[in-house]
């Protein structure tokens, strides 16, 4: 077994993606993928909230407003409008910036995939809680993601390849592992 620490894969490439971005990515290829593909067609509509880049009027962000923070979509759309130090996947044509995977489609939809942090579970780990990532679709074809003042490239082909291993809590590290149907499963281990 080929053991990368993805923390050093990320400190050589010299970007501000956290590690479980990079593991919720491998876990979870196929399914990220099809939230790009279905936004990708126009005629395919956009369900639930429809976010804008008005927070003044997100039932969520007037709940937070005490706290004088954003709501976690907003967080997220802001993190993406404001990302400089990202990196770019070769393969699929998506970029990584902090807990976010995201790209601007030709449709002018810009889809977001934030992937929590696996520190934020409660309750029971099960498989559902440890791959959880969450799809924000926007129809904002006037705003444009803006060109990367750092933009690292890297090819995820690479990664599908390797077993990956990061902090998964306090307690423990999770580790990436294929198996013989070609997808990645995960097992996790106690930290030293």
């Amino acid at each position: 077994m080929r053991l990368i620490n993805i923390e050093d894969f990320i400190k050589k490439l010299e970007c501000d993606v956290y590690p479980i971005t990079f593991i919720k990515f491998v876990l979870n290829k196929d399914r990220i993928l099809s939230y790009f593909e279905k936004a990708s067609d126009s005629g395919n509509k956009i369900y639930g909230v429809q976010y804008s880049l008005d927070k003044s009027k997100c039932k969520k962000c007037i709940e937070k407003k005490d706290l004088n923070i954003p709501c976690r979509q907003h967080s997220s759309i802001e993190r993406v409008l404001n990302s400089e130090n990202v990196a770019f996947d070769l393969d699929t044509g998506l970029y990584f910036y902090g807990n976010e995977i995201f790209k601007k489609l030709d449709n002018g939809r810009i889809v977001i995939v934030f992937c929590p942090h696996t520190k934020l579970i409660s309750g029971q780990l099960t498989n559902d809680k440890v791959k959880k990532v969450i799809p924000i679709t926007m129809d904002i074809p006037n705003v444009n993601i803006p060109s990367h003042k750092n933009k690292k490239d890297f090819s995820s082909k690479e990664l599908f390849n390797l077993n990956l291993k990061c902090w998964f809590n306090t307690e423990l590290s999770i580790i990436t592992i294929s198996n013989n149907n070609s997808e990645l499963d995960f097992c996790l281990v106690p930290n030293y």
